[in-house]
């Protein structure tokens, strides 16, 4: 009796007690979100204690004014929140009591957009330059310089030396991003330093290491000057040694 007790308790306690599953969203002041559950039949839409928005028998009513022309449920059952702004980070909850039973919890997290980053040129020498990167400062927002696909170090100076000679307007790139949104300039060094040529790779330093690879071309070119010698002075020798023969 005991043993069914208990049973008894456990089936009704731990439905009741399942885990909360949370999604965490991000998004631009402006942009729009949409909650990737569909709902057709007796849902509820929820934003911390208040419910903002309701479906019954496929009737869509919202229930805060504030969400008017803002909140929209499309034909395939899904909540999409536009123009948003601040004050709409927070905790929204799906709770479908009909058809498809669930609960489901996401975390919505706000940002200013991006600006886009500004190159700027702060020393040029005779073969290379400076670069700096800079943004207005939104909320989380980092910079990082890359070269391609690879990420440059700049320490926390945001400035990058450029070899002019090993320079190529799509190398290098600044990107500005946060969470939710991301700004890409691509560096033009003619344009941001005022370059009208591009100097040349310096000269390297002639040495005996240049030439090295010479030596055994030398070699071979002595042996074989003094083997066609050596052939040239025996056939001269047969010549002159069959020469009185022919005559007599």
């Amino acid at each position: 009796m005991a043993v069914h007790l208990c049973a008894a308790l456990l089936l009704t306690v731990f439905p009741l007690c399942s885990t909360e599953v949370r999604v965490n969203l991000t998004a631009v002041v402006g942009s729009s979100i949409t909650f990737s559950d569909p709902v057709k039949e007796r849902e509820f839409l929820i934003f911390g204690p208040e419910t903002i928005a309701s479906i019954y028998n496929g009737v869509f009513e919202i229930e805060e004014n504030i969400y008017l022309n803002r909140l929209h449920w499309s034909s395939s059952g899904l909540f999409t929140l536009s123009d948003l702004q601040k004050s709409d980070s927070g905790v929204y909850s799906i709770d479908s009591k009909k058809g498809n039973v669930f609960s489901k919890y996401y975390e919505l997290k706000l940002y200013d957009p991006v600006s886009a980053p500004v190159v700027s040129c702060v020393n040029v020498s005779e073969d290379s330059l400076s670069l700096q990167c800079s943004v207005n400062q939104t909320e989380q927002t980092t910079l990082r310089w890359f070269r391609g696909e690879r990420p440059v170090d700049t320490g926390h100076t945001g400035v990058i030396t450029v070899p002019l000679w090993d320079y190529d307007d799509s190398q290098y790139k600044c990107v500005a991003q946060n969470p939710a949104d991301t700004k890409t300039t691509i560096v033009n060094a003619t344009t941001v330093c005022e370059i009208n040529e591009t100097p040349q790779p310096p000269m390297r330093n002639s040495n005996w290491e240049d030439w090295v690879f010479l030596i055994p071309l030398a070699l071979f070119g002595v042996a074989l000057a003094a083997f066609l010698t050596v052939i040239h002075v025996k056939t001269e020798r047969q010549k002159n040694k069959t020469a009185p023969s022919a005559g007599a």
